[in-house]
Formats: C-alpha cells, structure tokens, sequence
C-alpha cells in the first residue's frame, strides 16, 4: 500500500478555472502567506465553488493519472530488480547443486557401510531431485513476485482546498 498526498490545482479568472502544472503548483503553495483575505473575498470565492469544483476535481484525477503511471513503472522496476535477485539466488543454488553431484565423495564410498552407502545414494538422488525442480520453482517465484506488483489500484480521495489569493486582490484580511 502507498499512500501520498497529491496536490492540484489551477487559476481562477472571470469565473473560470484554468488547471496549473505540478511545478506551479508547488511553487504557489511554497510562496503562500498566512494572511487571511477580507470577509468580502471569501464570500466571492464561496460564490464561486459550484463552477470550480468539477474542473478542480478533474486536475486532481490527471494529476492522480499522472502519479499512478509513475508508480507503475517504479513497480514494474522493482518487480523486475526483484525477480532478477531471486535469479541470481536460484542459479548459484543450482551451480553449488552441480558441484556436489559433479564431484562426489566417492573414493570413500568402499569404506561405507550398506547403509550408509544407501543414506549417500539418497542424499545423491535428493540433491538431483532438487536440481530438477529448481526451473520450476524459479517460474513459480517469478510469477509470485509479478502478481504481487501487478494492477495497482488507485483511489482520490480530495481532502482540502485551499483558495490563494494575490495580496492585491484579497482585500485587507482581519
């Protein structure tokens, strides 16, 4: 789960609301002011909410489209690191696998007794058991760990609005 805090926004002349980008938008919120504007001005932009609120809600789902597909490929770059790890595991695994049962101990298999001659004869047949099973397992984790970061789901939630208003314009605030 991911959760984050996007931020939207636009300006509003004549009643119209024309959306900004992701750098204005920040750069506005960076240079707000705690002053309040008039009573008068908060009236208007009160006035003004039923034309804003669809254009606003409709930059914050572009802005969320746009951070949902930076997500996505941040997944599909972390599955795949993921995957080539889980490789590299499963390979060294096999090549340490091959060692073994291409250089056995067998010099001393004739000082063994019967069983444990048959104990070595199954800790060989294990360990070719294991090596043959390894792909398998490989495309298994592989397929996990895709799923895992597979289809994610967005969700915008709108919290807060926030009207900055140009000292010139919002009057003398109390």
């Amino acid at each position: 789960m991911h959760e984050e805090i996007l931020t939207a926004g636009g300006v509003i002349r004549e009643g119209r609301f024309s959306r900004l980008n992701v750098t204005q938008v920040r750069d506005a919120l960076a240079a707000q002011l705690d002053a309040q504007p008039s009573d008068e001005m908060k009236e208007r932009l009160r006035a003004l909410w039923p034309q804003l609120a669809a254009p606003l809600y409709q930059a914050l789902e572009a802005r969320t489209k746009e951070r949902t597909a930076g997500i996505e490929k941040l997944l599909a770059d972390r599955a795949d690191q993921e995957v080539a790890k889980i490789t590299v595991i499963m390979q060294e695994l096999a090549r340490s696998i091959r060692a073994e049962l291409d250089h056995p101990d067998h010099q001393q298999l004739e000082l063994f007794t019967s069983s444990e001659r048959e104990q070595f004869e199954r800790n060989i047949d294990s360990l070719r058991a294991r090596l043959a099973a390894l792909p398998g397992e490989l495309e298994k984790e592989t397929a996990q760990i895709r799923a895992r970061f597979a289809d994610p789901q967005p969700r915008l939630f709108p919290v807060a609005v926030t009207f900055l208003t140009p000292q010139r314009l919002a009057g003398r605030g109390h």
